[in-house]
């Protein structure tokens, strides 16, 4: 029997379709989706970005930077600029794996590309693209690479939504809210590396159970291949987002299969497929990672921390509407990307619609709905409630740090109060849309205005207002006209205000490829490469270029744990071990001519190595170049020019063997 979809969803065993598919769905929702898919065409064909590397430190001349960009790129996204969008910039002129220190082991898991093992080749497949098109425009293969975690999200929200027991407009609801959270914003899309392959896996595995009880086997089993390689993302992504977001989102998503009206060998097939798809290609990446993963695991940071529940502060958890000035008004407490979060406010917004509804049809047909809130109910309250040491000892509960919970929890609100109103009443209900737009504002007024007490004390006291009447406004109106399409795009735009100015537009790769300096190092790196030998700096900015460029470096980013054999050639005894048994962090020299080795670190993401070049050439015997900030005077070193990079003179030396 081929399973009723209808604006709800599966109909579920004993239920009956109240109503039909309506014509925004089969027409419009279709319209939604040209239209946003030639929306990112054209960002692609642009070779735009919400990328900082146009950031003055990674110019060539500061004040003359190459950038072609609106707004302004954000300091506090260091990892994005200094690290992460080098990498693939490094994938894309190596063709192959980015020229990161051999100090670290493989950073593969961390940031998901391939060293040439066949299961990370598949599993990584958003790296994969990086090398394999690397031969085309650089700026257009970085741009699809940028956003095809969003595209996956607004193609993959409204089915898994309509799956799950809502409807399709209301997925472009949910997409909508996550995707211009400042959460998402101001940790450079981030959350969305869950959240999109998430959301696709699980709208695939829908659709080949739609296609097996249709009889259509074929695609089906293609379907849930397909699904099964999406949804490696979950284990294979940021595992404390995975686990709030991507957990409950699959798990919904079976129990929607589980109830839906069809023959246990249609349920039960395309799930078997997809799950065994993903079990076989995240095992095997991990064997070939084994190294890798356990030496993060042996850090000193990140990898033995383990967390319990704790209360995070009220402004930062519902403070998210009014983050619309934060890139002018500056923060007291942390920084602009800590502070930011989902909208978490919601939660409480699809808490009062169930209050008011009260009837949501068969308790069988409200499973996936009661499995997402009790996700969302066990989150937020790991966010809100102080457990001590025991929350430490609650397994894979305790790999969640609960103010990263506060950041994303919000997601997991949007998805769910989407679905409550796709539920509820047809033409809404004025008296709760009333209630939970008044009460909802109220909470967003006091959360900002402790914000702008506690954190960002430049804030305008209009914005206050503002943010608690926006919020207002958006409930009001989708919530008393749920199956109206303006009021989504009245929400779409309140929301887009918060994060409108939250990071740049850029066009192209900016100095970090196009700059004299960027083509230079572009030769040095396919000779070095070609040579096996190594760089070496004294500047972080420079290893970013270096690294974009794809030169070889022993200085630079240690992005998973250390490759301890490497370290022994610096610290043969151990001595600074706990400096160097770090993850994610930065490994820039401090040449020190005629000194001792030292290793010191800043206590978090820093590792200082202060030594003499010519020592340092001593221990490593494929060091082949040195660029320092200042002049060096060694027996070593030959001067091999200069290069201009972030306003500094970096002198270039060539290293001398006998």
């Amino acid at each position: 029997m081929v399973p009723t979809v209808t604006s709800t969803g599966f109909i579920a065993r004993g239920q009956t379709a109240g109503r039909r598919v309506s014509t925004w769905m089969i027409v419009n929702d279709r319209w939604a989706t040209v239209l946003m898919l030639a929306v990112f065409a054209v960002f692609i064909l642009s070779g735009m970005t919400t990328s900082s590397i146009g950031i003055a430190h990674l110019a060539q001349d500061p004040s003359a930077p190459l950038a072609v960009q609106l707004g302004s790129p954000q300091w506090i996204r260091s990892d994005e600029y200094n690290v992460g969008t080098p990498i693939a910039l490094s994938i894309m002129e190596t063709g192959g794996t980015p020229t990161l220190t051999p100090l670290s082991t493989p950073a593969d898991l961390a940031h998901r590309f391939s060293s040439g093992g066949f299961f990370e080749t598949v599993v990584f497949y958003p790296g994969t693209l990086l090398a394999v098109a690397g031969f085309l425009p650089h700026q257009m293969v970085f741009s699809l690479y940028w956003w095809l975690p969003m595209i996956l999200l607004f193609i993959g929200m409204p089915i898994f939504i309509e799956r799950v027991g809502g409807s399709r407009r209301m997925g472009w609801l949910a997409a909508l809210l996550i995707a211009l959270s400042p959460a998402v914003a101001w940790w450079s899309l981030g959350p969305l590396n869950t959240v999109g392959y998430t959301v696709a896996g699980c709208a695939a595995l829908s659709a080949a159970f739609t296609r097996f009880v249709s009889g259509r086997t074929v695609t089906g089993v293609l379907l849930a291949v397909l699904s099964g390689l999406l949804l490696t993302a979950i284990p294979t992504v940021y595992a404390p987002w995975s686990i709030v977001i991507g957990v409950p989102m699959l798990l919904a998503t079976l129990a929607a299969i589980v109830i839906a009206d069809a023959t246990w060998r249609s349920r039960i097939i395309p799930v078997v497929i997809s799950g065994t798809v993903a079990l076989i290609f995240v095992v095997g990446t991990f064997m070939e990672n084994s190294a890798s993963a356990q030496a993060l695991l042996g850090t000193v940071y990140p990898g033995q921390r383990r967390s319990g529940a704790t209360a995070q502060p009220f402004e930062i958890l519902f403070g998210a509407p009014g983050l619309g000035t934060m890139d002018s008004s500056s923060t007291i407490v942390s920084n602009a990307s800590e502070v930011s979060t989902a909208f978490t406010i919601t939660a409480v917004w699809a808490f009062l619609l169930v209050i008011g509804y009260r009837r949501f049809g068969s308790w069988r047909s409200n499973i996936p709905l009661l499995i997402l809130s009790a996700a969302l109910a066990l989150w937020l309250f790991w966010s809100t409630v102080n457990l001590g040491a025991v929350g430490e000892m609650i397994p894979l509960l305790n790999l969640v740090p609960p103010y990263r919970t506060g950041q994303v929890v919000g997601i997991l609100g949007a998805i769910v109060v989407s679905i409550v109103l796709a539920r509820g009443p047809a033409r809404g209900d004025k008296w709760v849309a009333l209630l939970a737009a008044l009460l909802s504002g109220a909470i967003t007024l006091f959360a900002v205005s402790l914000l702008q007490t506690n954190v960002i004390p430049s804030m305008p006291t209009l914005n206050v207002l503002l943010s608690g009447c926006g919020v207002a406004a958006g409930v009001y109106v989708v919530s008393a006209y749920p199956r109206k399409v303006w009021p989504i795009v009245v929400v779409a735009v309140l929301a887009l205000a918060t994060v409108v100015r939250s990071q740049p537009v850029l066009f192209g790769l900016a100095d970090l490829t196009e700059s004299d300096t960027a083509r230079l190092l572009q030769e040095y790196g396919a000779t070095a490469r070609a040579d096996g030998t190594l760089w070496a700096s004294d500047s972080t900015a420079f290893d970013s270029v270096a690294l974009a460029n794809g030169v070889p470096s022993l200085s630079g980013f240690q992005r998973t744990g250390p490759d301890v054999e490497e370290w022994e050639r610096l610290d043969p005894d151990h001595e600074f071990e706990d400096a160097w048994n770090r993850a994610g962090g930065y490994v820039p020299f401090i040449f020190t001519p005629g000194e001792e080795i030292k290793i010191e670190t800043n206590g978090f993401d820093v590792t200082y190595v202060s030594v003499d070049p010519c020592d340092l050439a001593e221990r490593f015997a494929e060091l082949g170049h040195i660029a320092s900030t200042t002049e060096l005077d060694g027996a070593c070193l030959v001067e091999a020019g200069t290069a201009q990079w972030s306003g500094v003179e970096m002198h270039l030396y060539e290293v001398a063997r006998d």
